[in-house]
């Protein structure tokens, strides 16, 4: 029993040694207290393991005397610990000086005893055939037991206190260390009562302190950091789904309740109901997209995200999707855009939409229509730039009405404008000269019915002159771009409110549409 018991402690000599380094070296405030808790506790085990090993009195005595000076500083650490990990002070400063002197006072009385033989003695027994020389309390050790019991006590009901007081996710840091002190308590009292020769106390003690070392340092209270996530996600305003291995949804924060319909939290159906909402969820990789619900001014847009959870071997232990509501993101978006792409004048694109649709239109399906709206400086000059830019409004209003939905009208600057006729072929070239006469028309007749109207709301007589090219006659868009201008410019040539497609015959007359 004593070489197994001696085993015992050597190895609790050698785990608090390395516990106590790796604690000096944490970077958590609490280091330093759990340091010291673990060197505290070496020298009261190293002299246990002299009173169990040797068979001489003089060691023997020399290990007691270690083991209770070792014991006043283990419950001075332990003083230490208890403050710096409860987060709480002392009551007075004149009550910790007390206890501090009174400890002191201890180590000083069994400092005495070689001289007054008041603490304790010691009287040779046999075990396991070889003498042990067993403690003889005397007063000075009954005041020792008191003094340390005492304080041992206090800390119990410190920790008591605060497991009681704390709310229930934050007690479990407190109550994993008091059923520690209450485990080695009872191995204390019960060595103290049993009368048993060999002292194996520090066994206790020594667990004590590895305990105290990976509760402190190591130890993640989960129930804690289970409800703080919890509570987490619950506030957070996308919608969680949180999956198990076999993807089969385990919980959903209340967003994500909303979202998929969850009732009684049943979550079977979640996957599947994810699924119809945006599409394939089962990839096995991390993922991100954009998905958009509804229609028109219901329609709804979210940012979808996978993200894989694994354990310490890089294995699937998990998933979790978010799915974020940005449709006032996108809305705020797409309106930048299309400020940033289109006329505040006349509301169709400007410029940069131009360049835009320029760079990505298919040219052997897409016909370009230059339009010049014919003498307009004359009409800035003769009735001013209000006027002017009603003359705009209403040209770009014509053309936008003459010409379909999926073409495109574009403002360039001025009296300039664009529009892309996609998914049109050679043979629309009668349905394009239709739609300039009947852009000319209109601006006749509104001319004419202005004349019976407000003077805020008058524009003069005005008509556009036309140039249009086919995309398959043009090796890039920029040609094609000169094709229209050219075929424009030879509209004007020719008198103006006409147009001429491109390649043009010089000889040939055009129809005057006026």
């Amino acid at each position: 029993m004593r070489q197994t018991v001696s085993i015992i402690l050597i190895l609790l000599v050698i785990a608090l040694a390395i516990c106590a380094v790796l604690a000096l070296r944490s970077q958590r405030s609490i280091g330093r207290s759990v340091a010291l808790m673990q060197f505290a506790l070496i020298p009261p085990v190293i002299g246990n393991l002299l009173i169990i090993l040797s068979g001489n009195e003089t060691v023997a005595n020399i290990g007691c005397y270690i083991y209770f000076l070792g014991m006043d500083l283990v419950m001075f650490s332990l003083l230490r610990f208890t403050f710096d990990y409860c987060a709480i002070s002392w009551p007075s400063r004149k009550l910790q000086i007390l206890v501090y002197c009174v400890l002191a006072f201890d180590v000083i009385q069994f400092l005495c005893n070689p001289f007054f033989g008041q603490a304790f003695d010691t009287e040779p027994v046999m075990v396991d055939g070889y003498p042990y020389y067993s403690l003889v309390p005397l007063a000075g050790q009954t005041f020792h037991r008191v003094v340390d019991y005492s304080i041992f006590f206090s800390v119990l009901i410190i920790f008591a206190v605060k497991t009681i007081r704390s709310s229930r996710i934050n007690s479990e840091k407190y109550w994993v260390i008091l059923l520690t002190m209450v485990f080695v308590s009872l191995f204390q009292t019960f060595f103290i009562f049993s009368r048993t020769p060999v002292d194996r106390s520090m066994i206790g003690y020594g667990l004590f302190g590895l305990l105290i070392f990976y509760f402190s340092l190591r130890y993640r209270p989960l129930r804690l950091l289970d409800r703080m996530l919890a509570g987490i996600a619950s506030e957070l305003p996308e919608a969680l789904f949180f999956f198990d291995a076999g993807d089969r949804c385990i919980w959903a924060n209340p967003p994500g309740v909303s979202l998929a319909g969850i009732e009684d939290d049943n979550y079977d159906h979640v996957p599947d109901r994810l699924k119809q909402l945006f599409g394939d969820i089962d990839r096995e990789e991390e993922w991100s997209s954009q998905k958009s619900l509804g229609t028109g001014d219901t329609q709804k847009s979210y940012v979808v995200e996978k993200h894989l959870v694994t354990d310490d071997r890089g294995r699937k232990a998990g998933s979790f999707l978010s799915v974020r509501d940005n449709t006032a993101e996108q809305r705020t978006l797409q309106k930048e855009i299309h400020k940033a792409t289109h006329d505040a004048l006349t509301g169709v694109y400007n410029r940069s939409g131009y360049d835009l649709i320029l760079s990505g239109i298919e040219m052997e399906s897409t016909f370009i229509v230059l339009i010049d709206i014919d003498r307009f400086k004359s009409v800035n000059d003769t009735y001013g730039h209000e006027t002017g830019d009603r003359v705009l409004r209403r040209v770009a209003d014509t053309i936008r009405r003459q010409f379909r939905v999926e073409d495109y009208v574009c403002r360039l600057g001025g009296d300039e404008f664009v529009v892309f006729m996609v998914r049109a072929d050679l043979s629309m070239t009668r349905l394009i000269q239709e739609k300039i006469d009947r852009i000319n028309g209109e601006l006749r007749r509104f001319a004419a019915e202005d004349r019976h109207r407000a003077t805020d709301e008058y524009i003069p007589p005005i008509s556009i002159s036309a140039g249009i090219a086919h995309g398959s006659m043009a090796e890039d868009p920029a040609e094609l771009f000169r094709n229209a201008d050219l075929a424009m410019y030879e509209s004007k040539r020719r008198g103006r409110s006409r147009y001429t497609f491109y390649p043009f015959d010089e000889e040939e007359t055009l129809t005057d549409v006026r």
